[in-house]
């Protein structure tokens, strides 16, 4: 291979307590959480909106969002005031109302927001992060802070600062699949409180006569509250490694082909679909599973199978085990106790500084397709920002605090 030698000199654009990579529900509510407990905070972006699966990805509804309190809850209630809450399973979100939100929040609790931007390494010194560097249209920076959350969904900051990750199983090739959601106007009336898809698509699939099947054994039409259109989650793409820019490429097409098949085939094959109108796929394809670090301790599947709440728990996840095959179209689920997320797994194993939130914490294969859901990464982002909080506060190192110290009650 061949390779090009720079020497770069990059300016420090600033200094700041904590520093957030990524600004979807983890990473946001950890941005929200530390700053109001009084830190200056960079959170950084690659999008233009925040919220990530949230907003960028059409996700609904909001799954395992009954039981929390905190910003989660605050959430809820504003989109409530705001008729942006309710719809499918009275737990769906109007997504431009969520984007406003989170800015609101943002900027009111002093977050500085930085759109447009994309973390490209971190700056380490003796076994702990220092900061991070950064591209945008302003060119390359560098970003000083005291904690640096890693929210970036594929654990980025983490594996580049050596950080031991695992992904899938046994590698890419068994991770879930990924789904690109999309939006649709013109909602049946019958279809307007949420129904499956799947026999209705077969039927037209076959009247179509082209050979074609549904991607996905379970996909439902989704609807927004007080509006009248709705999201459908149908599409399946396996087989393609979210940490390849060419695979996640052909993932992406193959998510477009997908919509526009399924979409066309109902409108044009099923009497009940023929005002149905297509409106816009996501701009984001939803990942379920990417990178996992080591951490400080690994949350196993029997973990959830027990119930295990222990003493460091940040929330309580009720959510079952939600496997998407990552060979066909079907989806396995397992029930599970409530159980809780400890703080021991946001904490990588190798490096000091560091606090990871969302997804990629350390658990294995199975049971992050159960704490994968947004309800349970923004309890994770929030909990992650109450630590590096009290962390820089008390001049403490993250590794040495406790959650019993940083939550603001107990679990």
């Amino acid at each position: 291979m061949e390779y090009i030698n720079e020497e770069l000199r990059t300016p420090v654009a600033g200094e700041y307590d904590v520093i957030v990579v990524g600004g979807g529900p983890s990473g946001s509510a950890a941005a929200i959480s530390a700053a109001r407990k009084g830190m200056k905070t960079l959170l950084l972006e690659k999008t233009q909106c925040l919220g990530g699966m949230w907003t960028s990805g059409f996700i609904n509804p909001l799954f395992d969002c009954e039981n929390k309190s905190g910003l989660l809850a605050e959430i809820i209630g504003e989109l409530k005031k705001d008729d942006a809450w309710g719809g499918f399973w009275n737990k769906s979100f109007n997504y431009e109302y969520m984007k406003a939100l989170l800015e609101r929040l943002s900027r009111e609790a002093g977050v500085e927001v930085l759109y447009d931007t994309r973390y490209s390494r971190p700056i380490t010194e003796a076994g702990a992060i220092r900061g991070v560097i950064a591209e945008n249209i302003g060119g390359r920076k560098a970003y000083l802070g005291k904690v640096v959350i890693d929210a970036s969904a594929d654990a980025a900051v983490a594996y580049d600062c050596g950080v031991k990750c695992f992904i899938g199983e046994d590698g890419f090739e068994s991770c879930q699949s990924m789904t690109m959601m999309f939006v649709v106007g013109n909602v049946p009336q019958k279809y307007k409180d949420g129904l499956m898809l799947y026999e209705v698509l077969e039927k037209a699939f076959e009247k179509q006569g082209k050979g074609r099947h549904s991607p996905f054994r379970v996909p439902y039409m989704i609807p927004a509250p007080n509006a009248d259109f709705a999201v459908i989650q149908l599409t399946h793409v396996h087989g393609r490694n979210p940490l390849d820019a060419e695979s996640m490429t052909q993932a992406v097409i193959e998510g477009r082909k997908q919509v526009l098949e399924c979409f066309e085939a109902l409108k044009f094959y099923d009497d009940d679909f023929r005002d149905l109108v297509l409106i816009t796929s996501a701009p984001q394809m939803g990942v379920r599973e990417s990178r996992r670090i080591e951490g400080e301790y690994t949350i196993k599947a029997q973990d959830l199978l027990d119930g295990l709440i222990p003493e460091d728990s940040v929330t309580v996840a009720t959510f079952g085990i939600d496997i998407h095959d990552s060979k066909n179209t079907e989806q396995h689920v397992a029930h599970t106790k409530p159980y809780g997320i400890p703080y021991r797994p946001l904490r990588p194993k190798a490096m000091d500084g560091l606090i990871v939130a969302g997804k990629t914490i350390s658990g294995d294969h199975v049971a992050m397709a159960s704490y994968r859901v947004t309800g349970d990464c923004c309890a994770m982002g929030e909990a992650a920002g109450y630590a590096a909080a009290y962390a820089v506060k008390n001049h403490k190192s993250v590794k040495e605090i406790t959650a019993k110290e940083f939550l603001e009650k107990p679990i």
